[in-house]
């Protein structure tokens, strides 16, 4: 394994390249997190495939630019990655924002995807596909509220990297989601201030501009576009009702999607906490790729 930095539309990203023969396949990961989600993933897939694990803008290491936090745009990113490392074509793997960043480059980048796996991008906030039921004009007053509180909201500051690190213990203790590797994570992800004070890694302008982006996706727009095999991960007990009618409406728009099932599935911290029945789903929708090429 190697540590890259690539620079890509006018920032640099940190990458991690898993060396092997095989097809590559891109790890994608969720918002504020960075690419030490999947280390409990890696060792599923790296045996046969060559692993790019990429640090989205405004994540991890990489460069931290005031905009271009549109899906498609962090697509663009990517697109500069692959060129930087020689790779023709990728599987994709993304979780919540990489889910979001993964559908757009199968969408609008089609020869640079040879399938696609969706932890996220399932629906849109409003309009057809989205979850909200009230009208318009409530919708937008919901998203003003929104974007105000993350403006208003104060920028945490720590005097030393333990001191952050255990008040994020105490949180993810809560919900009894601490472990290694989310431990792991968040350590990669501080970012230490000029003043040697730490903060978390998604900052608040970041967080707050990709917002402004995120509430008025349609993703009714992307699914259509998409000619790649696609895998929608989703829970085994996903209950009747608006999100599953949503979904399987998303679904039928892909040229060649299917549901991956899995039991108890917690979007999205389940990489790190218990990623086996997801993994064994993907290596057999991977497995089911390579036999139709045969």
């Amino acid at each position: 394994m190697k540590e890259i930095r690539v620079r890509t539309n006018q920032i640099e990203l940190q990458v991690r390249d898993y060396a092997h023969e095989g097809e590559a396949i891109l790890f994608l990961h969720f918002g504020g997190t960075n690419l030490m989600v999947w280390q409990r993933v890696v060792p599923y897939f790296q045996d046969r495939y060559r692993l790019i694990l990429v640090d989205l803008r405004g994540h991890g290491k990489s460069d931290i630019p005031e905009g271009g936090y549109h899906m498609d745009e962090m697509a663009r990113d990517i697109i500069g990655v692959l060129d930087y490392l020689h790779i023709d074509k990728a599987h994709i793997i993304g979780s919540s924002l990489g889910a979001e960043v993964g559908l757009s480059l199968a969408a609008n980048h089609q020869n640079r995807v040879l399938s696609l796996v969706l932890d996220g991008a399932l629906h849109s906030e409003f309009g057809p596909f989205g979850l909200w039921e009230g009208t318009e004009e409530a919708f937008y007053a919901h998203v003003n509220t929104q974007l105000e509180k993350i403006r208003n909201a104060p920028v945490a500051k720590f005097p030393a990297l333990d001191a952050l690190m255990q008040t994020r213990k105490e949180l993810y203790e809560k919900y009894d989601w601490w472990n290694e590797y989310v431990a792991e994570m968040e350590r990669y992800g501080a970012r230490q201030l000029e003043d040697g004070q730490y903060i978390k890694g998604w900052s608040k302008q970041s967080n707050l501009a990709y917002m402004q982006e995120y509430f008025f996706y349609r993703f009714d727009d992307y699914y259509p576009k998409v000619q790649c095999p696609l895998l929608m991960l989703t829970n085994k007990d996903l209950e009747e009702g608006r999100e599953k009618e949503v979904l399987l409406g998303l679904r039928d728009l892909a040229k060649n999607a299917e549901l991956g099932q899995v039991s108890g599935w917690g979007h999205p911290y389940l990489w790190m906490l218990n990623p086996d029945e997801a993994c064994k789903v993907i290596l057999k929708f991977l497995d089911t790729q390579e036999l139709s090429l045969m």
